[in-house]
């Protein structure tokens, strides 16, 4: 219907424990952002998001039945949003991947072990190893946003420019003085991004270096 408001469903994955708020906590309103509604996939404990996890949050994606989503991941979270991404690209419209460890060979916690029992089974879930994969999947009108901030800035870094390097379509943000923190800004300058490019349902795109 001409003139309807477009509601964006923003789908945060969680990057700690339900009740770790040593990085802040997953907003439940965005200021200034009236036209988007808030979801939370949900773990009852710390996750890495290998292929079960992922395939967890998928089910609980799907179940919300709803259209227009934008994936927010931040920190490990941001691999999950990556990849469930490439996964199900029938359901993200837009991804916002927030200052995670997205380049490195090796695993990078002792905590990481149990879902990935080694640095190969890493490297297979890796962005910067996995970005021809994401090209095939995604359509030209996802809108593909990456923020850095003070943990890892030089990867996500690295990864925009080996997006750039086959020519897939992104907004990369350098803000190495962001907080690693849920609240430290990059959530509503990655909506920005997304607006600004009339709303992933209308495919506008741009990069930035």
């Amino acid at each position: 219907m001409a003139g309807k408001k477009v509601v964006l469903n923003l789908v945060f994955l969680p990057a700690t424990e339900p009740d770790d708020e040593t990085f802040g906590k997953i907003p439940t309103r965005i200021e200034g952002c009236s036209s988007t509604s808030i979801h939370q996939v949900r773990y009852p404990g710390m996750v890495w998001y290998n292929a079960a996890i992922r395939q967890e949050a998928i089910d609980q994606i799907r179940a919300l039945d709803v259209a227009s989503i934008v994936l927010v991941g931040f920190s490990k979270s941001g691999l999950g949003a990556w990849n469930i991404a490439r996964t199900i690209p029938d359901c993200i419209s837009g991804t916002i991947i927030f200052d995670a460890p997205v380049a490195r060979d090796e695993r990078p916690v002792p905590e990481t072990a149990p879902f990935y029992a080694s640095d190969a089974s890493w490297r297979e879930d890796l962005p910067n190893r996995t970005v021809p994969a994401f090209k095939t999947a995604m359509p030209a009108t996802h809108s593909l946003v990456l923020i850095s901030g003070d943990g890892y800035h030089d990867e996500m870094r690295t990864l925009s420019r080996s997006i750039g390097k086959i020519r897939v379509e992104h907004t990369f943000l350098p803000r190495p003085h962001l907080k690693h923190h849920w609240n430290s800004g990059w959530i509503e300058q990655g909506l920005n991004e997304i607006y600004a490019q009339g709303g992933p349902q209308n495919g506008h795109r741009h990069r930035r270096p």
